[in-house]
């Protein structure tokens, strides 16, 4: 594994854990307040990034064999 594969697999990893962590926060809120239409809009949007991100992770996991 080079260095830019290396790097480009942390920045994926680090986007998807900064992703799961908002979005943890985003069904805490959910569970104890509700959430307002543009909570949701959000929180949809980030799911969509999430799949993304997740299929270039295991797509520059595959690269590397």
């Amino acid at each position: 594994m080079n260095y830019e594969q290396k790097r480009r697999l942390q920045e994926l990893r680090d986007e998807l854990r900064r992703l799961m962590d908002e979005q943890v926060e985003s069904l805490k809120a959910q569970t104890f307040g509700g959430i307002t239409k543009e909570e949701l809009r959000k929180e949809d949007e980030r799911l969509n990034r999430i799949r993304e991100v997740s299929a270039d992770f295991l797509l520059a996991l595959k690269n590397l064999r």
